[in-house]
């Protein structure tokens, strides 16, 4: 499918675009909110700035996609292969990322309160100045993250593999 058509599809109403695939596109500020892309593949395609709240990503490859000050509050990304993929300044409050592979993935400045990782894999994560309000990090791996600077009050760490992460503060 087209981006022209996917955006075309969406204004009518449409919401399930269930396995869709488009791989290294511009998609920067699109509004596919809601929507379901549930197991859909964007490897490498640009969503700076795009509003894909509450929408349903779930085993969605991202891989090396830019999200770059994207909205994905409340989105569903359980499952999904975001490895390489920059979230910097993105709003990701209330996201599910639960079991997700953010390995080597750049979540700088971006909002994760109250966000859902848990059992994700966040190996050399870059997560500096990120806000961890009250997140669930309940057996993520987060060895060798970088997570200097990030707000970690209320964050739960229980069972998480921390070895070798940078952070400051109490957790």
């Amino acid at each position: 499918m087209e981006v022209k058509e996917l955006l075309q599809r969406y204004a009518d109403g449409e919401r399930n675009f269930f396995e869709i695939k488009i791989i290294d596109t511009n998609l920067r500020e699109v509004n596919l909110s809601g929507a379901n892309l549930r197991k859909a593949n964007f490897r490498g395609s640009n969503f700076s700035g795009a509003n894909l709240r509450g929408a349903d990503l779930s085993e969605a490859n991202l891989r090396l996609a830019l999200l770059h000050s994207a909205d994905l509050s409340g989105a569903n990304l359980r499952n999904a292969n975001l490895r390489d993929t920059t979230f910097d300044y993105a709003h990701l409050e209330g996201i599910i990322l639960e079991s997700a592979d953010l390995r080597n993935a750049s979540l700088s400045e971006a909002d994760l309160s109250h966000a859902n990782l848990e059992g994700a894999n966040l190996r050399n994560a870059f997560l500096f100045s990120a806000g961890l309000f009250n997140a669930n990090l309940k057996n993520a791996d987060l060895r060798g993250v970088n997570m200097m600077e990030s707000v970690l009050k209320g964050a739960n760490f229980e069972r998480a593999n921390l070895d070798g992460a940078f952070y400051e503060g109490e957790i």
